[in-house]
């Protein structure tokens, strides 16, 4: 597509920033660093120490780095998975759940394996990921996922099946400085790919479990293709049944595919996945709604044939999404110098479902589709613009719409209370016909990127590095209404929409740049840096009715600091300052929304601790304080009762002061003897709002952050091939609202896994069978959610696995 003089100029002009600042960069490449010099030498010692933490042989063989809790030496809070805590979750589970136990973090799933991304959460330090806030970075292989946000984001588990994951590393609070993302407020998580195997092998995986559980998994790695290139290609599928009621499911298929060349110099190395899921959602609740019956979510699973009932239908509550993602790196290593380039591509469409208990009567619409517009599940009829005039619920024999008998004052209560007269049938004449709709969100995404790094070694005791990320991103959104055909029997809809609500266009360009410098001296290694981003949003209305919006979300020049000091071969100090920033989203200038002197977020995060390694303890302790700022908030303008299905609702975005947290984060991991290891995790947190304004008061705690977890783990492996463990998550009570009203109840959750390795049998090269069951005691407890509204944390599931490797 050619560009117009209008759109050169605004790339011209987004450009123009970006070199003006360099040379700012430039000038400053000596007052920013990381340890990146120590890093290798630090994998090496990790690996000798995790040889005894009760690793599963199976899993470990898919990656030589076998990592344990304790993370690389940097200046900053940081931890990374073990293979103990991959062998704790359930076949398939997200890969999300596997740092649930890593300190800091809280991991909130409603359904089993991650299985609905409606009610998937995450929180670490006082900051979160879930339907109203995307606060903590989120990468895959160190390319940026595309937000983590419910409409047109993409989590980790988009990208990644468990099985292909080597590790996850997570950056509480103080975010690496080359982070390519702008939400990582809160800091960063990097979820790692395992690479391909040196040998050919073909894997064959089998899981079955509670709520119908299903999970194929087949995997080849081609073992060297040539004397410098491996690859593998993967396939998974698997599906449940909704853990809740008696209807509803989850589905997803899965593909994978990894090559790396090693080129004396070089290493390049490609990825591509492709993953398409179908996952039927779950509700939030309020606090005396789980008090009340902590079983049920409030959907409901036969069609009664009243809509207003019926919109409380789960397997009308859904989310379908297809993800492509690919990748190809180029690595250079030299004696003074290395440095790496990296293109991205990343394709997502996807629907978001529910049913509205009423079909909408549009005032000033169009018959006529709008030039540009996508033909997608349109007809002769389907009115494209326009507003919301009113709506009916019933209708006549002839399909007029019904108004209810004056005077009616019967009304129904269930699901959101607050029932008019007009959606209760015991308010028609008899003959009335029930009348709603479909409504389909269409989330569209589609991006293009790089990041580029370089390091040169000016002496032993200095480094500089620098580098940039540059990224394109396109997303369509549009909403379309649908006549449910037969309310009284299905929720079966006409696929010829009767109103294309709206048809927008968001182009977010950004870029990001770092510069670093790393000065050792004797045991003291001292870092200090700075970054900046460039962010342009831009908005178009495909309809041509709303005014196109253009959006400047620049971050100021951001500084890092920090220092190591090496105590002794075992225990190393550390301390760093970091200031974190996230970019105004493109949703924020969705449709009618006000923007008062928005500016973007930002977090200023203090770390502090130490590090203890040896051949058999790992142990991390971190004081922290962070002061977040410029607070973005979006206050409705208006009431309705229940959902605002037709977004009649506006919104003004403000800054609304922020959020001062401090805390202590620790973890030990000791190998007891050659079989035992015992890990434990503490975290204490204390997160206050720091301004009134609205619905959130100064001082009060922040809604639905975790004050205490505690985790402990003892888990065995010996040389036979047994291996087992038993995991046990304790998270104490927390305020669930702004006001500080409601007080959630504390859970323990205990995980427990047996397994049996077999090494050549016949010609088999590996045989592994495995039982998992999380959530063992089938806990009710709280898990993530809105201020206010509340999912019910999974149930119990079990699953046996049967791998075999050929």
């Amino acid at each position: 597509m050619k560009n117009t003089p209008d759109e050169k100029a605004g790339n011209n002009s987004f450009l123009l920033k970006i070199l003006c600042t360099t040379s700012i960069v430039a000038l400053c490449v000596t007052t920013n660093a990381a340890a990146e010099e120590v890093e290798e030498e630090q994998q090496a010692g990790i690996t000798m120490a995790a040889a005894g933490a009760g690793q599963d042989s199976a899993n470990a063989s898919d990656d030589a780095e076998v990592l344990v809790v304790v993370g690389k030496p940097v200046t900053y809070a940081n931890n990374a998975t073990d293979n103990v805590m991959l062998e704790q979750e359930v076949p398939g589970a997200s890969v999300l759940s596997v740092i649930d136990n890593l300190p800091g973090v809280n991991i909130g799933e409603g359904g089993v394996f991650g299985s609905d991304d409606w009610s998937t959460t995450i929180s670490m330090r006082g900051f979160n990921v879930g339907l109203s806030e995307q606060q903590i970075g989120m990468t895959i292989d160190g390319l940026p996922n595309g937000n983590s946000n419910y409409g047109g984001g993409s989590k980790a588990n988009r990208y990644i099946d468990f099985e292909n994951l080597s590790r996850a590393e997570v950056s509480q609070g103080t975010s690496d400085i080359s982070s390519a993302s702008h939400e990582a407020l809160g800091g960063t998580i990097n979820f790692v790919t395992n690479n391909p195997l040196d040998e050919a092998r073909l894997r064959a995986s089998l899981s079955a479990g509670d709520n119908n559980a299903r999970r194929y998994y087949f995997r080849y790695d081609t073992g060297n293709l040539t004397d410098s290139t491996t690859a593998y290609l993967s396939y998974s599928r698997q599906s449940n049944d909704a853990w809740i009621g008696e209807v509803g499911y989850s589905d997803r298929d899965h593909i994978a595919a990894k090559f790396v060349s090693d080129l004396d110099d070089w290493t390049i190395t490609g990825r591509f996945s492709w993953d398409e899921a179908h996952e039927d959602n779950y509700q939030r609740i309020s606090l005396a709604q789980f008090n009340e019956n902590p079983n049920w979510d409030r959907l409901t699973d036969v069609i009664t044939g009243i809509p207003y009932v019926d919109q409380a239908y789960r397997p009308s509550w859904s989310t379908l999404r297809t993800n492509y993602f690919a990748y190809l790196r180029a690595a250079y290593s030299g004696e003074q110098f290395n440095a790496e380039i990296t293109p991205y591509y990343h394709n997502q469409k996807g629907r978001g479902d529910w049913v509205p208990q009423y079909i909408v009567q549009v005032a000033d619409s169009t018959t006529s589709m709008p030039v540009g517009i996508r033909d997608l599940h349109t007809g002769p009829d389907t009115l494209y613009g326009g507003s919301f005039a009113g709506s009916y619920s019933f209708v006549d024999a002839m399909g007029a719409p019904l108004a209810p008998a004056d005077g009616c004052e019967a009304r129904l209560t269930f699901p959101y209370g607050g029932g008019g007269a007009g959606d209760n049938p015991a308010c028609y004449d008899a003959g009335a016909n029930p009348a709603s709709s479909y409504r389909h969100t269409h989330y569209n995404k589609e991006r293009i990127g790089f990041t580029a790094n370089a390091e040169f070694e000016v002496t032993e005791e200095n480094i500089l590095s620098a580098g940039l990320w540059w990224e394109n991103a396109n997303r369509d959104e549009s909403r379309d209404w649908h006549r449910i055909i037969d309310p009284r029997s299905s929720h079966e809809y006409d696929h010829a929409a009767y109103w294309r609500q709206y048809d927008r266009n968001f182009v977010t360009k950004t870029a990001m740049l770092y510069a670093q410098d790393t000065i050792t001296v004797g045991p003291l290694t001292v870092n200090a840096g700075l970054r900046k981003f460039f962010v342009d949003l831009e908005r178009k209305d495909n309809f041509g009715n709303e005014a196109d919006a253009k959006l400047d979300a620049d971050s100021k020049i951001l500084f890092t600091a920090g220092a190591i000091f090496e105590a002794s071969d075992e225990v190393e100090l550390f301390a760093g300052f970091s200031q974190n920033f996230a970019a105004i989203k493109d949703s924020i200038i969705e449709g009618s929304a006000e923007l008062s002197d928005v500016d973007g977020e930002k977090a200023d995060n203090f770390d502090v601790g130490l590090r203890v390694r040896n051949d058999w303890l790992r142990v991390s302790l971190t004081g922290y304080y962070i002061q977040f700022s410029n607070r973005i908030v979006g206050i409705p303008v208006g009431d309705i009762s229940g959902i605002d299905y037709a977004s009649q609702i506006d919104t003004v975005y403000q800054n609304v002061g922020g959020i001062d947290s401090k805390g202590i984060e620790a973890s030990i991991s000791a190998d007891v003897t050659e079989n035992w290891n015992i890990y434990s995790s503490l975290t204490v947190n204390d997160s206050k709002y720091n301004e009134t304004i609205g619905n959130v008061t100064k001082d009060k705690k922040v809604a639905l952050s975790p004050e205490f977890q505690l985790v402990g783990t003892l888990s065995y492996q010996n040389e036979a091939g047994v291996f087992g463990g038993v995991s046990a998550k304790h998270v104490g009570k927390r305020w669930g609202d702004f006001a500080n009203t409601e007080r959630l109840p504390s859970s323990t959750i205990v995980d427990l896994w047996v397994g049996y390795n077999v090494e050549s049998v016949g010609s088999l090269q590996n045989v592994k069978l495995s039982l998992n069951a999380n959530n063992l005691t089938d806990k009710r407890y709280l898990g993530g959610g809105t201020p206010g509204g509340y999912f019910i944390g999974a149930g119990r599931q079990v699953m046996a696995n049967i791998t075999i490797d050929y």
